[in-house]
């Protein structure tokens, strides 16, 4: 935004006024400046201007693919702007604004746009060291926002810990995180904001009897399922297995709503945003957790597999599927179970909790 000129102002609800100087100005509640509202908002005052601090996630630099962790990010900063906060995604993509992040949420580049002292950079868990320690050495706030702590070693140095920089507050996205971040990083209090969980499509009719699959982190899993099942089943050879890699998003929620199976190769993961989606879609779910997905994933909600190899996946899909053939509605009391796992995930939830945050924290 424009610098504002700091005019005469009243602050509202008791708040002291500012003197004149340079500094920070934290309103925490309401200010009325040039008869504007603002709420839970904080403010630099910089050579007589008012500018409001900023809240830049920083992100990765390739983006001409749709990234989960992304997209969660696109959804935060989009929140913050439809509360009033100046926030914003900085990264040095190179080619055009990616159609798959949330359009109200600003995109900069990194290597152009200024931080000023006082403002709020978040950090996220694939950072390259040599931005990491920039960053740290920078006169800003610190935010970590950990979608996968399974990637932290990619940063950290042999015997670091997290607990060990001077960062401010911990974000992550779910209870599987945040158990790593307070046992192995000494990071007391990390803040769970998980995502939202977008509404599924509808479609016409009934189901098809289709696998829908992401293969990208375990494609030696799902080549053996593939062909084990081609040989031990040949009755099932006629079934479609549909990829959703790097689809647009609104591409993946229709092919998972006319999908009756998602075939969840998850692995390493903080969450696992793809299971949730189908099971918001009606999917049944088979598959791997990745560890991350133990935030949601029960017995009640999936046919889960976590076996060191994937033999038995195999014969768990091919029973799975010479079930649905005889009795499509076989598995429907998973199947709602799994509609009403992902529904807790929903933007309202979302929303609450970020803004909860960045009200106090700011």
């Amino acid at each position: 935004m424009n610098p504002i000129p700091f005019p005469d102002h009243t602050f509202l609800n008791g708040l002291p006024e500012c003197p004149n100087g340079d500094g920070l100005l934290s309103l925490r509640r309401q200010v009325a400046l040039q008869g504007v509202q603002h709420e839970t908002a904080l403010w630099r005052v910089e050579s007589g201007e008012a500018q409001m601090v900023q809240i830049i996630y920083s992100s990765i630099r390739k983006l001409d693919a749709p990234v989960g962790g992304v997209i969660v990010q696109g959804e935060h900063v989009a929140v913050l702007c439809g509360a009033g906060f100046d926030a914003k995604i900085a990264s040095t993509f190179e080619g055009g604004r990616p159609d798959w992040i949330n359009p109200d949420a600003p995109i900069v580049n990194g290597k152009e746009h200024p931080i000023r002292p006082g403002d709020v950079l978040v950090m996220h868990d694939s950072m390259p060291r040599h931005i990491f320690d920039r960053f740290l050495s920078m006169p800003i706030k610190r935010v970590f926002f950990c979608q996968n702590h399974y990637f932290l070693d990619g940063t950290l140095k042999p015997r670091e810990r997290l607990c060990d920089f001077p960062i401010d507050a911990f974000l992550c996205v779910s209870e599987p995180i945040a158990e790593h971040l307070r046992t192995v990083h000494g990071i007391a209090d990390p803040v769970i904001i998980r995502p939202a969980v977008r509404p599924a499509p509808k479609i016409q009719g009934p189901k098809k009897l289709q696998v829908c699959y992401m293969p990208r982190k375990r494609t030696v899993e799902f080549g053996s399922v593939m062909y084990n099942l081609w040989f031990q089943y040949p009755e099932l050879r006629e079934t479609v297995f549909a990829s959703i890699h790097q689809m647009h998003p609104d591409q993946v929620a229709q092919r998972m709503a006319e999908s009756s199976v998602f075939l969840s190769l998850s692995a390493h993961e903080g969450l696992g945003l793809p299971p949730l989606e189908a099971m918001a879609a009606g999917c049944l779910i088979v598959g791997y957790h990745g560890g991350g997905g133990l935030d949601y994933a029960t017995a009640r909600n999936g046919l889960w597999y976590d076996e060191a190899t994937p033999d038995n996946l195999t014969h768990l899909l091919a029973d799975t599927l010479e079930r649905l053939r005889a009795e499509p509605d076989c598995f429907a009391a998973l199947t709602e179970a799994g509609r009403e796992t992902a529904a807790r995930y929903s933007q309202s939830a979302m929303e609450t909790r970020l803004l909860e945050f960045w009200s106090s924290f700011l």
